[in-house]
């Protein structure tokens, strides 16, 4: 797998696993029966190259599917400058129809404009049983791929958005590139109908389980329903952590590292650790929020809902369902860079906090320089967990500005309450 700039939730988000992605369907794609309307960023967020990886990923989708006007349809927008319709939904009823549609009709505009506000507006006028889309049982389903922040009209909150959540049985969004994942983390899971519907992407590689994600979302029952989580009970703070943790309000950025360096045993003592970390702070936009990035041979942002209404089971889901990869690699440099959308939005937080949980500085290219730099231009406070053997302490404390902000963890069952301390002594390297 190639190394990523970053996902997302989701990304991945809840649904939105790490690189390796295990997803459980309720249906084989082939057994998909939905009105699936793509609208796709033809702008110069990606060059052109990238942009016929756009192309193969579309045309491997719809493969995947049983094109036909009793099983599914699939309906393609493109936007740049302007908007572009593709293929309509009577366009899209037949496999030939829709490949021949994404090969010949599908334009790369390259334009520094990107009003997905005029692409959706025309979905809403022209996506109708008009155009193709069927009553009954068959599921509505709206994948929005963007590459960088939008131009034109405000799309979040707008009445076009309103109408489409109405009209659409689920609302997907997909953040591709590294354009995506610094300028539109906050943004894409907004325009969706669920949490955890938004799916960051940092290379083409990992379009693949985009589209395996894309289509288990299409199967028939998913998310037609939303079931509210039963409210969680704050838990008890260790008496060794010297401040009420409650009273805290900081941002605080959880890297981890998911390479193999560390044992699988060691992994899951690992999220234990980061669990028991985060769960006794109030959690939430008026006090501490947790935004999840992990890194190995790629790196993922992960929608928790980060000043949006966080509560305590977005991010211990997220934090719980972390996978490993079976590959060395760690990008960290990159993983940082999937932050900065974050840090660069105004924020009421008292401090920024990173915390790094790592086996490994095997880094394949240095952070240092781009850690120094958020330092710098947000005021971001690094601590770093050395957690295995195979990370090195003259590394990590390059890395974070000193060896008090280096935890060497002996006793790993401990090392919660040290990072809980080093936030309530809000003394940092």
């Amino acid at each position: 797998m190639s190394r990523i700039s970053l996902i997302l939730v989701s990304l991945l988000v809840a649904s939105t696993s790490a690189s390796h992605i295990c997803l459980q369907t309720a249906c084989s794609s082939f057994n998909v029966e939905s009105d699936i309307v793509i609208v796709v960023d033809a702008s110069n967020a990606y060059d052109q190259v990238t942009f016929e990886q756009i192309r193969t990923f579309l045309l491997n989708f719809v493969s995947s599917l049983t094109v036909s006007p009793l099983d599914s349809q699939v309906a393609l927008y493109a936007y740049g400058s302007s908007a572009q319709t593709v293929a309509s939904l009577n366009d899209g009823s037949s496999l030939g129809s829709i490949q021949a549609k994404i090969n010949t009709t599908l334009k790369y505009q390259g334009s520094a404009e990107r009003n997905l506000f005029q692409a959706l507006t025309k979905v809403q006028a022209e996506v109708s049983s008009m155009s193709g889309m069927r009553s009954g049982d068959y599921k509505k389903v709206l994948v929005i791929l963007s590459g960088d922040s939008w131009t034109g009209n405000t799309v979040i909150g707008s009445s076009v958005l309103t109408q489409l959540k109405q009209k659409f049985n689920v609302i997907m969004s997909v953040g591709f590139g590294a354009k995506a994942l610094a300028n539109l983390n906050s943004q894409l899971p907004q325009i969706t109908t669920a949490t955890t519907n938004t799916f960051f992407a940092a290379t083409s590689d990992q379009l693949t389980y985009v589209s395996a994600w894309m289509a288990a979302l299409c199967c028939p029952g998913v998310q037609f329903s939303t079931v509210s989580p039963a409210p969680t009970t704050v838990p008890t703070q260790s008496p060794s952590v010297s401040c009420p943790l409650a009273s805290l309000t900081y941002d605080v950025y959880l890297i981890v590292d998911v390479s193999n360096k560390a044992s699988a045993a060691d992994f899951a003592a690992m999220k234990t650790a980061i669990h028991n970390f985060v769960a006794p702070f109030a959690i939430g936009d008026l006090g501490t929020s947790f935004a999840l990035v992990t890194t190995g041979i790629d790196s993922q942002l992960f929608f928790t809902n980060f000043k949006n209404g966080q509560s305590r089971g977005d991010v211990l889901t997220a934090v719980d369902g972390l996978l490993q990869d079976d590959v060395p690699g760690q990008t960290l440099n990159l993983a940082l860079s999937a932050i900065q959308g974050y840090l660069a939005q105004p924020t009421s937080a008292s401090k920024k906090i990173m915390a790094y949980f790592t086996s490994t500085t095997a880094w394949d290219v240095s952070p240092i320089s781009t850690m120094n730099s958020l330092k710098s231009k947000y005021s971001l406070s690094p601590v770093a967990v050395q957690w295995g053997a195979s990370a090195s302490t003259s590394d990590l404390t390059n890395l974070v500005g000193g060896a008090n902000c280096v935890n060497v963890v002996s006793n790993k069952a401990a090392s919660p309450q040290w990072l809980q301390n080093k936030m309530c002594s809000k003394v940092f390297c």
